[in-house]
């Protein structure tokens, strides 16, 4: 399988790591503005670099194609993606914007593209053995997370309309697990709060918000997002907890480990999943060397959800003082 990559962030290297493990997996061309970088990532696989997507995906015959770009930079690269390969891995979030995801979204449609998104927590054995508590019989009724963790350092991720904020860029996370265990999501409100890191420059995202939302199944969640720590990466920065009548589900830190508590004192404890990338890339690949999707767990449509949520609870900060607003349906624009 000839792939290529569209970036050269930090993210590209998880990626690659990834690919180097999984057989068949060959990276042939890395597209990025920063040559130096691009020539540095591609030195280990032979692969060819190129400034633009555009004649990367002209030249090289590419079976599938990763899109490891900042949230502001997609729209027309998807567009030239559909029209050159037939799979397509887009990191998460997809896009800043609803009605640009609906518009990639028809292109990919409308070619017959595989596309898996960047939710790579998905794949994680933590997650599939805490997914088993919720069912029908059991549904979830309250869901509370938070991701405060220290300012990523790129200076397209502290500026809102690059990157959309951190509910919308990290904790878009633990939105998207809520959703995969808890289901839809259909109201949000939320506050915002700034001004305290003053020495940043250039900086115009929250410092910290508060999120509560609504599930379609009557549950209801709560989430604290902030980028202010000086503190480092510690345990308490990222965790979710999910509960039913039954169970008390708890994940922690990036590695999304942890436990489950029964009702009966019983703790189950669910462990982190050696490299998640691994088990995304190699799902998207068999994906496209079948042609069937089926083993993707997260589709371009489905992330289109995971950020609808998000970039309503912008709105109701930013827009609305803390007013609910409705999640906008996919179906419905």
């Amino acid at each position: 399988m000839k792939l290529g990559i569209i970036g050269t962030g930090w993210v590209v290297e998880k990626h690659l790591a990834a690919l180097k493990q999984i057989e068949g997996a060959d990276v042939v061309a890395i597209a990025g503005r920063n040559q130096a970088r691009a020539q540095q990532l591609a030195a280990p696989f032979g692969a060819s670099t190129y400034e633009s997507y555009l004649p990367m995906l002209e030249r090289e015959s590419l079976d599938a194609v990763f899109i490891l770009l900042p949230p502001h930079l997609h729209g027309e690269l998807e567009r030239a993606c559909a029209e050159h390969v037939g799979a397509v891995l887009v990191e998460k979030p997809i896009t800043t914007s609803l009605e640009q995801a609906q518009e990639i979204h028809a292109h990919f449609k409308q070619a017959g593209t595989i596309v898996s998104v960047g939710y790579q927590n998905r794949y994680r054995q933590s997650v599939q053995q805490a997914r088993a508590c919720f069912s029908g019989d059991t549904p979830g009724i309250l869901a509370n997370g938070w991701w405060i963790e220290q300012m990523p350092p790129p200076a397209w991720w502290r500026r809102m309309e690059q990157s959309g904020g951190q509910f919308v860029e990290q904790c878009t996370h633990l939105v998207d697990l809520s959703r995969y265990l808890m289901g839809e999501i259909t109201e949000v409100s939320a506050y915002r709060t700034g001004g305290f890191m003053r020495e940043v420059p250039d900086f115009n995202v929250d410092d910290a918000m508060v999120v509560n939302l609504r599930f379609e199944s009557g549950a209801l969640g709560s989430f604290c997002t902030g980028c202010f720590p000086l503190a480092g990466h510690t345990r308490s920065g990222i965790s979710l907890n999910l509960s039913t009548r039954q169970h008390r589900v708890i994940l922690e830190t990036w590695d999304f480990c942890g436990e489950i508590h029964s009702g009966d004192g019983e703790v189950t404890q669910l462990p982190a999943t050696a490299d998640a990338f691994v088990v995304q890339h190699q799902a998207f690949l068999d994906s496209l060397v079948s042609k069937d999707p089926g083993k993707i767990l997260s589709s371009y449509e489905d992330a289109m959800r995971t950020l609808a949520v998000t970039l309503a609870a912008n709105e109701s900060a930013r827009e609305h003082n803390g007013t609910p607003v409705k999640v906008r349906p996919i179906s419905g624009f």
